[in-house]
């Protein structure tokens, strides 16, 4: 027995090379021999991770097999004891094929990793980098638009006049700022899929004149992933944001997120930098005391997927593109959209006071889902009218007021909570597999199998196993005083299983919108019934009368909303004039195009999967062909809706 230790920065690793027989638990490496050495890096970077994350560690022997029996090694594997573990096992199988290719690069990582092991905990209370630490916050208990919003919405009208006149065919003078109608944006969820589409979405649009006329645009999921990057400097800074967006998704998309994500930072011109960037979030949770769940990986992974540039030392000097509340600096001057992101909480009957959450707006197990709205002013709720500043979600709250002050979140712990779809609860994944699944004897057997299986456990135990995530969702610390959370930890996930378009933040109590245009590239696409059932449920808890209208297609449905905001679903404590709204929108589902390929059904097709983490160029420019016909085929329909929208705003300000 020989007994070799290596250190690698001040992690001390020593596998155990040994000639023992098979323990049962190997890895398959065919040819492939690692050497000693190699196995000290693999083994160095696992316990980086654990000593960053401050999980507990154990030891575990495994086998290391090679195609002859006498090299075979029995080696000491450090991992963690939690459900991390088996989510990091994932990506860091991945890395034994890239040890003998380039050493040097993964001796980078490791720097990398021990660099922020060590540096990251005294950068936390720099205020050159944080000033948000020097700043106290107060939970805002209204439902008016904040004051940065309001000065927002009145220097985006000024600011597209001239395009909305251009867009309706009058001159500017024409064009009085209060008759401008209020025009929201919403897009879906359904992973990366969906990113691109609300891309090419936007870029559509843009083409037509109208993308240059929205003031919002809301996001659920992978529409979050979307706009998150697109109000960074990789993007916001270009001439042509979203095409420039287009681009980067062919050039970054074909390494699969999870798989090459260590190539991704390798090839970095400081590997160093983005990977304090993408992983710092970690660091912070920790130091706050909170649980880091598999969600918060996964949400550094897409850091360093879609927003480490190319001169990450630039990007770590202020860190704003890694702040909700920086993106407000592309906003100035009205001009551009208002980025929305969404997540919801889930909870139990019991841990909701009635006067907040009605009898009438629970699912048949007594859960409700509580939306929250995300956007760089505020992150709060209009069902509880709560809200916070974004630069201090995260903190601790007693009595409405901030218990400690820590730096802003970094926006890859809410972009894995926003795209956190494996957290929700298997009565929704159910759902999700039921719209995705085909009518015919495979999803009727699926269904008898699982109807089988409920008879055995029983209706008691049914409602408990289908409320059950199968991944915990990402913790954060509360800041209402109307949720009764026994733990005070706020747990988000996907908004999607609410709903997979971001309806909520656009019938907000004092946000006016008049048109809300959505885009529809999740499973619900899949079928009109599906958005139906959703739909109704939604207008059901915000006390909306919705009818259809007459004139629709497979491109685009359009419903007439009518409502008022103190009605039914909404907060009692709602300030503002409860005069009835009425509202537009305008569906569009993401469905085949016989001009693109009609057998190309984007929310079935194995190239364009929700679970779906590379993408080609050529899938990326397909997904964008689609989105270019489907919205060809309802854009003058919208059109009208639009110009009818402006014209009931005049004619009532007239009439006034």
């Amino acid at each position: 027995m020989v007994i070799n230790i290596y250190r690698i920065g001040n992690i001390v690793v020593t596998p155990l090379v040994t000639r023992e027989k098979d323990l049962g638990n190997g890895i398959d490496l065919k040819t492939d021999k690692l050497s000693e050495t190699e196995s000290g890096i693999w083994f160095s970077i696992k316990n980086v991770f654990n000593s960053t994350l401050g999980q507990e560690i154990h030891e575990r022997e495994v086998l290391v097999k090679t195609d002859n029996e006498d090299d075979n090694k029995v080696i000491t594997e450090v991992t963690t004891k939690s459900e991390v573990k088996s989510f990091y096992d994932g990506f860091f199988d991945g890395l034994i094929s890239h040890l003998r290719t380039d050493f040097e690069k993964f001796e980078k990582i490791i720097h990398g990793f021990n660099a922020m092991h060590e540096n990251l905990p005294k950068k936390l209370y720099d205020k050159s980098i944080h000033p948000e630490i020097e700043w106290d916050a107060e939970v805002r208990t209204s439902n008016e638009l904040c004051d940065e919003e309001k000065n927002f919405l009145s220097e985006r009208k000024e600011y597209i006049r001239e395009a909305f006149a251009k867009y309706v065919g009058v001159t500017v003078e024409e064009i009085h700022v209060d008759d401008i109608p209020i025009i929201g944006f919403a897009g879906s969820g359904g992973g990366f899929r969906a990113m691109i589409a609300n891309t090419a979405y936007m870029k559509a649009t843009q083409d037509s004149g109208l993308y240059d006329c929205g003031v919002y645009f809301g996001g659920v999921s992978g529409c979050c992933l979307a706009l998150a990057s697109l109000y960074s400097s990789l993007y916001a800074t270009k001439e042509d944001p979203v095409q420039a967006q287009l681009d980067g998704f062919k050039e970054r998309l074909p390494l699969h997120i999870v798989n090459d994500f260590l190539d991704d930072l390798s090839n970095s011109p400081s590997p160093e930098a983005a990977i304090e960037l993408s992983f710092s979030g970690l660091v912070i949770k920790k130091e706050i005391g909170l649980n880091i769940q598999p969600i918060d990986t996964f949400g550094c992974l897409l850091n360093a997927k879609l927003l480490i540039g190319k001169d990450p030392e630039s990007q770590r000097r202020d860190y704003k593109d890694f702040k909700l509340s920086q993106q407000k600096r592309f906003l100035e001057g009205g001009k551009k959209l208002m980025p929305i992101y969404t997540a919801v909480h889930q909870v139990q009957r019991e841990e909701v006071q009635d006067k907040v959450v009605p009898e009438n707006v629970k699912d048949e197990h007594g859960q409700h889902f509580v939306w929250y709205e995300f956007t760089p002013f505020e992150i709060g709720c209009d069902e509880l009218a709560e809200w916070v500043p974004s630069w201090a979600f995260g903190r601790e709250f007693k009595c409405g007021k901030n218990h400690n002050r820590i730096p802003e979140q970094n926006i890859g712990q809410l972009i894995g909570m926003f795209g956190s779809a494996p957290c929700v609860p298997i009565s929704g994944i159910i759902e999700k597999v039921e719209q995705v699944l085909s009518n015919g004897w495979i999803k009727e057997s699926l269904k008898a199998i699982y109807e089988e299986a409920i008879d055995i456990i029983g209706e008691e135990e049914r409602t408990e196993l289908e409320g059950i995530s199968l991944i915990d969702p990402a913790e954060n610390y509360t800041f209402s005083s109307k949720l009764e959370n026994k733990d005070e930890i706020l747990r988000f996930i996907d908004a999607g299983i609410s709903c997979d378009l971001p309806l909520d933040p656009m019938v907000h109590p004092s946000r006016q919108v008049d048109v809300i245009i959505a885009f529809d590239s999740s499973g619900s696409s899949a079928s009109l019934d599906f958005f139906e059932e959703v739909h109704s449920q939604f207008t059901k808890r915000k006390g909306i009368t919705s009818k259809k209208l007459e004139g629709n297609d497979k491109y685009c449905v359009m419903y007439d909303y009518s409502y008022t905001p103190n009605g039914k679903g909404q907060d009692a404590t709602t300030n503002g004039t409860p005069d009835s709204r009425q509202i537009k929108l305008c569906y569009l589902p993401f469905v085949p195009h016989e001009k693109v390929d009609k057998n190309f059904m984007p929310f079935k097709d194995r190239s364009t999967s929700f679970a779906k983490f590379d993408y080609t160029p050529e899938v990326v420019d397909k997904i964008i062909k689609l989105a270019k016909q489907n919205w060809l085929e309802a854009e003058e329909r919208v059109k009208n809706v639009v110009i009818d929208a402006w014209k009931k705003k005049k004619d009532d300000r007239l009439s006034a």
